[in-house]
Parts: structure tokens; C-alpha cells; sequence
């Protein structure tokens, strides 16, 4: 039914609560986020990445100047389609004030973590 997701390890399709897609250091990140009971040891989400592809076009008609251009994956696609379908809705349609704060929170715990363990690696070469 979902062939692209069953290929990436995605099986509890009743479980899917939403997913998030962004472009992080030269990936697409696509996060599947999991509806759990409390004290469930299976996890709230997974995370997939995935390279671009690139290609070269012709960028001008008669000057023969040629350009890299960077695609997303045909497997991400083909996995955002069938996430949507199977959630019946539209991912942009979704996004809401309160996603793009709690994705803003999780990158300010993200960089305060990398920040403190860049000091605790100065200070040991101190």
C-alpha cells in the first residue's frame, strides 16, 4: 500500500501522527512522528536522510555556460506523497505558528548542546 515507507523501515502506518521535511547541511530531513502511549518504549519518531542529486544543465541559450543544480531524491518525494495521502491532508497546509515553534525550541536545544560540547572540548585542550 505505502511501498517507498515499508522500503525505509516505516510499518506502523495507523501510529503516524505527522512528519516534517527540511533541508539540513546538504540533506533533506524527513522526521515521522509517532502517536505513543505513555511510557511506550518504542520510539516518538524517525529520522531519514537523504542526498540531493545532482545535475548539470545548460543554464544559457547560445553561450554554452552550463550550471550544477541540486534535486531532491526521488525517494523522499515519492515518500512526502505517500505520507500525505495517508494522513488526508496537504503538508503545507498543516504547518502550523505552533510547529514552527516547537522545531525553533528543538534547534535551540540542539545548538545549546553542540555549544557546550565544543567548550567542554576546549577546556580539556586548555
Amino acid at each position: 500500500m505505502y511501498p517507498t515507507l515499508e522500503s525505509m523501515g516505516v510499518n506502523s502506518f495507523d501510529n503516524i501522527e505527522k512528519y516534517t521535511l527540511r533541508y539540513e547541511g546538504g540533506f533533506d530531513v524527513l522526521k515521522i512522528y509517532y502517536r505513543r502511549e505513555k511510557g511506550s518504549l518504542l520510539p516518538k519518531s524517525k529520522k531519514f536522510k537523504f542526498g540531493r542529486a545532482t545535475r548539470t544543465v545548460l543554464s544559457d541559450g547560445g553561450q554554452q555556460q552550463y550550471r550544477e543544480i541540486r534535486e531532491p531524491s526521488l525517494i523522499v518525494l515519492r515518500a512526502v506523497d505517500e505520507l500525505s495521502s495517508l494522513l488526508g491532508q496537504e503538508h503545507e497546509d498543516k504547518l502550523t505558528k505552533e510547529d514552527l515553534v516547537k522545531e525553533l525550541e528543538h534547534l535551540e536545544r540542539v545548538v545549546a548542546n553542540k555549544v557546550a560540547e565544543l567548550k567542554e572540548k576546549i577546556e580539556k585542550l586548555s
